[in-house]
Parts: C-alpha cells; structure tokens; sequence
C-alpha cells in the first residue's frame, strides 16, 4: 500500500450544473446541494462515481478484465482477485480493508467565488415539464423547478488515501493504477444531472504532480503528465498480473 494524494483537483463548469440535494424548499421542486453555510458544492461521491464509470470504459477498451458495478453479485469479491478498477475503488466485501482505500473531498467553490457570492447568484431556476416517453408529450400535472449551479463555477477537492499499486514491468515510478485513476479524471466532462441536455459540462484540471509514499518510492513525488503518457502501457496489466499470479 502506498499513499497518494493528488491536489488540487479543479473543476471548471462550463454549463449550469444540477446535483440535488434530495429536497426542495419554496417556489423550488429540487435544490442543489449546499454546505451548512449555504455554500454550493460538488459531493465528493458525485466526482467518484463518474470517474470509475470513465476508469472501467478505459480498461475495457485496453481488453482488461472489468466487473459490472452497481451489482454485488457481478463485481470482485473476497475470493478473487479484484479487477484494477476495484483496486482503486473498492468493492462491496472486498479484500482490501476499506479504512485504506482513497478519500474523495467535496468539492468547494474557490476563494474567489466563495467571495463573489456576497455580490452575484450563483444560481439559477429552471422550470421544465415533465414528457411521456411512451407518448412523446407532456405529461399532465407534472410541473417542477429545478435549481442549477451557474456555468463558469470554479470548484476544487483532493483525493487522497492509500492505494495498493503495481509498477508497470516492475519499473518503479510508473504505476497502472495511478495512469488509470489520473487518466480518468481527465476523461470526465460532465457531471450531475440532465447532462442530456447540456447541464453539467465541465473541464477538470490536475496538479503538476502528486504525492506518492511509497517504500520502494523515496522521491515522494510524481510527474502527472508523465503518467498520462504512459496510458497505452495499460494493456500489459493483465499479461503482467497473470504472470505474477
């Protein structure tokens, strides 16, 4: 196990952005998410769950062995070895105790914004009807406003935590599971709900490089587009794992 931390991770909407708080209050059928200072932010869970999706079509496409989250019965388990994707992220009954496994960090509005919030919305109402897939019209009596975070939002977070990696043919500094995370964070472009239609684009930008300690590691640090680099390396995964095994 090694602890990586990569910060910061920054968010830059590019469209309104609709992630619900689960309630509404007022005028307002669905809220976005807020902190306990009314405070818009990008749940840490939301950015994690995107990520793995990219992660798991990015090894697919390399012809590594992926499981089929959300299902417990059709992911890795305690009597296999876990797929590269449920190395980073874990898996329901896993072999990895999950007190090890990476934190994912809210993502808060920059100081800038945070400050231009006391002067300018942050948000906008959208009010939309409901539409009968089956008849292709408006459903009747289904009326309903949502709130969206305003485009050009500036958020940041950090992932951090222990990971277990393997080096890529044994060379030291260059490892799958770290080209696979960073390259799947790239590849998000949209976040949140209704991104069917336009909401929720985003470009996320990584550091310079990230934290890596590691016994075998004593440098501490890692080149991010050097990893990046290193992407199409991904497809000696399973012939080197196997081997291992």
């Amino acid at each position: 196990m090694a602890y990586v931390k990569i910060e910061p991770i920054t968010i830059q909407l590019q469209g309104g952005l609709y992630i619900g708080a689960g309630y509404g209050h007022g005028l307002i059928d669905r809220a976005v998410a807020r902190d306990g200072q009314g405070r818009i932010y990008i749940p840490g869970s939301s950015l994690k769950g995107k990520v793995r999706e990219a992660c798991e079509r990015l090894a697919a496409a390399q012809g590594l062995r992926v499981c089929r989250p959300p299902y417990p019965h059709e992911m890795c388990g305690k009597k296999q070895e876990p797929c590269i994707v449920c190395r980073i992220f874990g898996t329901p009954g896993g072999r990895y105790d999950e007190s090890l496994g990476l934190h994912w960090d809210n993502a808060c509005l920059t100081e800038a914004w945070t400050k231009a919030a006391k002067n300018l919305p942050l948000s906008y109402l959208r009010t939309q009807v409901g539409m009968s897939r089956r008849r292709g019209v408006a459903r009747e009596g289904l009326l309903f406003t949502d709130e969206f975070a305003a485009e050009n939002l500036t958020f940041q977070t950090c992932i951090s935590g222990h990971l277990p990696l393997t080096a890529v043919l044994d060379e030291l500094g260059r490892y799958y599971e770290l080209i696979l995370l960073l390259a799947g964070l790239k590849m998000v472009d949209a976040l949140g709900g209704s991104t069917s239609q336009g909401a929720g684009r985003c470009r996320i930008e990584l550091p310079d490089k990230i934290v890596v300690e590691a016994e075998d590691w004593p440098q501490g640090e890692l080149g991010v587009t050097w990893l990046l680099d290193c992407l199409e390396l991904l497809d000696l995964y399973k012939e080197q794992v196997e081997k291992a095994g």
